[in-house]
């Protein structure tokens, strides 16, 4: 069977002035929120401003908070990616080792231990008592995705098996629903139905490639996408999404040849 694989991504743990009081452990938000001195700005049009935003922003990570509001914080490194059902964990690395490790009492020659250097998971997620993962790589110019299932058998017996080929590298991924899982890629976001083993893109953006996007959260009916250069926000527009970026105050005129993140003159 063949497989792909992802390069490793850096986390930056960066700190950022605007967070004031909150520091590193982050700020809170609500949906449809912006956070104060910050600002809600359309997605660079030209060559010019998307330079500058490379150049001008800090990376960003969004993970869920208390009820449905997400948290907006510097870079840390991701856990460990495991998946418990009722008998047992599989836990994935980055290095393409997949472990299944049956609950305490379960038949000892019901666990393995897979090792393949080609695969390289980035998210995972249980339906059906199957394990799926989103895995994938960037290599050469190229952009290779797909997720692959862990279809049970019975208590000792597994099935391995690409169920979809993404057209990019797939960063992270969140559950939307009983049956639907959505994953971030390098270009956008694809919903799967893990029932079906259809996918749908939802949202593509080929520049966001240069963005390194590596962090996904829902917010209300859209998305916060936590990248190495800012955060990324979708809300609902008809059967589509906008895309908007939030980012502190004094960022948010991004343009060229005087890039950067200052305080603005003020009009008079």
């Amino acid at each position: 069977m063949r497989q792909s694989a992802i390069a490793a991504m850096a986390c930056f743990a960066l700190a950022w002035p605007a967070l004031g009081a909150a520091g590193a452990h982050g700020i809170s938000l609500g949906a449809g929120e912006v956070p104060k001195g910050w600002a809600a700005i359309a997605a660079p049009e030209d060559a010019a401003q998307w330079q500058c935003a490379i150049d001008a922003l800090r990376p960003w990570q969004v993970s869920a908070d208390d009820g449905e509001r997400v948290r907006i914080a510097p870079p840390q490194p991701a856990p460990p990616l495991q998946v418990a059902l009722a008998d047992g964990v599989m836990r994935a690395a980055g290095d393409g080792r997949i472990e299944w490790t049956p609950r305490q009492g379960a038949a000892a020659k019901a666990g393995f231990v897979l090792s393949n250097a080609d695969l390289r998971p980035r998210a995972a997620t249980e339906f059906g008592g199957d394990v799926f993962l989103a895995e994938g790589r960037s290599h050469d110019g190229r952009h290779e995705g797909a997720i692959v299932r862990f279809e049970r058998r019975d208590a000792q017996r597994w099935r391995i098996h690409r169920a979809l080929e993404l057209d990019a590298t797939p960063a992270a991924a969140a559950r939307s629903g009983e049956r639907d899982w959505v994953v971030l890629t390098q270009t956008g976001l694809v919903a799967i139905d893990l029932a079906a083993q259809r996918q749908r893109p939802l949202h593509r953006n080929p520049r966001w490639a240069r963005l390194q996007p590596q962090s996904l959260q829902a917010s209300g009916a859209g998305w916060l996408i936590g990248t190495a250069h800012g955060l990324i926000r979708l809300q609902p527009f008809g059967e589509h999404y906008s895309e908007q970026w939030l980012v502190p105050e004094n960022c948010r005129r991004l343009a060229a040849p005087q890039c950067g993140c200052r305080p603005q003159r003020l009009e008079r």
